[in-house]
């Protein structure tokens, strides 16, 4: 193992955003199998009358999110494996290379965080529709 090394405010920087986008994967990973045991709780009622189209595509989206996230860890784990070796001072440090990677996933962590988004609003308003109808 190498001696640890200063590395440059822009390293420490991308090291320091990548170990929080890391944070937010793991979070997505933790609310997809919570997802997946509201839909089983559910699925019944989900996948009937009147709500198949928006239980299909629900499901269809967290598969996305699911294949999504796992690229965005692999590229993540990578950059911060990265990182790391260049603190030890194993590797030389590669601004260049760092940034176009950092961009990347920066790219790829935004676009999951909406889409995100967009289907926990949409599984929970379809679950609400049905809770309300079983009340009613």
């Amino acid at each position: 193992m190498g001696t640890t090394t200063a590395m440059s405010a822009r390293s420490l920087q991308y090291f320091v955003i990548a170990t929080r986008w890391a944070s937010y994967l793991e979070f997505f990973r933790v609310e997809t199998v919570f997802f997946r045991h509201l839909i089983d709780e559910y699925f019944i009622r989900l996948g009937g009358p009147g709500h198949t189209e928006n239980f299909i595509m629900i499901c269809k989206a967290l598969l996305k999110l699911e294949e999504d996230r796992k690229r965005a860890d692999n590229l993540l784990t990578g950059q911060i494996k990265h990182l790391e070796l260049m603190a030890e001072d194993i590797i030389q440090e590669d601004i260049n290379s760092l940034s176009e990677k950092q961009i990347q996933i920066e790219y790829l962590v935004t676009d999951l965080v909406n889409e995100y988004r967009c289907v926990k609003n949409e599984l929970f308003t379809l679950v609400e529709k049905i809770r309300k109808i079983k009340a009613g």
